[in-house]
C-alpha cells in the first residue's frame, strides 16, 4: 500500500492543529516535516511540537532534513564536512520523533557545467558525505533517502548513478518536479514527464522508495514549482501511468505542493480528490499481471 502524505514547514506552527485537521479530512497518511524552510532550525520544541500534533491526529510523520547552506557535494572539504555534521546533528534530533523516513538533497553550488573535467570531484565528495549520514542512520534504523535537486550536481540520473553506486542502504525519493525542471532547462524542450519519471523508475527499480509529486508551470526560461496538482495534471498522471509500466512499489508519494494555481497557501482539504486517485491507482497497479 502507497502512503499519500502533505508537506508541513516550521511555519505551521502557527496554525498547525488546522492544518493536521484538513489534511486527516482529505485521506492523508501522514505529513512530512521540513526543518528548513524558509529558515535552518533554530531549536528542538517547535518541531518537537509539530510532530507531537501530528501523531496526537493519528497521521504518521516523515521529515525532510536541512538542504539550504547543507553542500553534501561540495569539493572543499571544510565545506562539505560542516555540511555533514549538521546533517548528522538535525538525524539525531529527527530519531527522536521515530519518522518513516528522513529525506536529504545532495548538492553543491560549484559550476559543474563549466567545468566538466572536475565532475569526479563533485561525485568523491558526495560519496563521502552519504557514506558518513548512511552509517549513523543505519545504527538509528532510520530509513534514510536521498532526493534529486532541480539544478545544478545531483539533478540528472546519471549523477545520482554515480554517487550512489555500490553503496549499500542507498535509497531514493524521486521529485518528479525537480526531475522535470532540470529536463525543462538543459534540454530546452517540451518535455515528456512521463518518459522522464520512467527513465527514472527503470533506472533505478525498487531503490526508490517514494517520490513528490505536484505541478510545474513552465513558461519559457520561468519555472514555477510546488503548484498543487488536480487528476487531470501531466505529473499525477505520469506518476499512475510509469508506476503501472515499470511495475515499481512505491512506500510512499508526497503532494508535496506550497500553493494553489492562484498563488494561496496550499490547502489538504483541496487535494482528497486527487489523494484517492493516488491511494486507488498505486495501489491498483500491483495487482496486475
Amino acid at each position: 500500500m502507497t502512503l499519500i502524505g502533505f508537506p508541513l514547514w516550521l511555519g505551521d506552527r502557527k496554525n498547525i492543529e488546522v492544518k493536521v485537521k484538513e489534511a486527516v479530512e482529505a485521506g492523508f497518511d501522514f505529513m512530512e516535516l521540513s526543518l528548513d524552510y524558509p529558515w535552518a532550525v533554530a531549536d528542538v520544541l517547535t518541531p518537537s511540537n509539530i510532530a507531537f500534533r501530528v501523531r496526537e491526529a493519528g497521521l504518521e510523520l516523515a521529515v525532510h532534513g536541512c538542504w539550504r547552506d547543507v553542500k553534501l557535494a561540495s569539493p572543499i572539504e571544510e565545506v562539505r564536512k560542516a555540511s555533514v555534521k549538521h546533517v548528522l546533528r538535525t538525524i539525531e534530533m529527527a530519531k527522536k520523533w521515530d519518522p518513516m523516513y528522513v529525506v536529504l538533497h545532495i548538492s553543491t553550488d560549484q559550476a559543474f557545467r563549466e567545468a566538466s573535467e572536475r565532475e569526479a570531484s563533485f561525485v568523491n565528495a558526495a560519496r563521502k558525505s552519504v557514506r558518513s549520514i548512511l552509517k549513523l542512520a543505519s545504527s538509528m534504523g532510520l530509513e534514510l533517502l536521498f532526493e534529486n535537486v532541480p539544478s545544478q550536481f545531483c539533478a540528472s540520473l546519471n549523477h545520482f548513478r554515480k554517487v550512489l553506486k555500490n553503496l549499500d542502504h542507498a535509497r531514493i525519493c524521486l521529485d518528479i518536479g525537480h526531475a522535470q525542471v532540470y529536463a525543462a532547462r538543459t534540454i530546452k524542450r517540451n518535455v515528456n514527464v512521463e518518459e522522464l519519471v520512467l527513465s527514472w523508475f527503470k533506472g533505478f527499480g525498487s531503490a526508490i522508495r517514494g517520490v513528490h509529486v505536484y505541478d510545474c508551470l513552465v513558461q519559457g526560461k520561468w519555472i514555477d514549482e510546488h503548484i498543487a496538482p488536480s487528476n487531470c495534471s501531466s505529473s499525477v498522471r505520469a506518476l499512475i501511468n510509469s508506476a503501472r509500466k515499470s511495475g515499481i512499489d512505491l512506500s510512499f508519494a508526497v503532494i508535496e505542493a506550497f500553493k494553489d494555481s492562484q498563488g494561496r497557501d496550499a490547502n489538504p482539504k483541496s487535494l482528497a480528490e486527487v489523494v484517492g486517485n493516488l491511494k486507488v491507482s498505486l495501489s491498483n497497479q500491483l495487482n496486475k499481471p
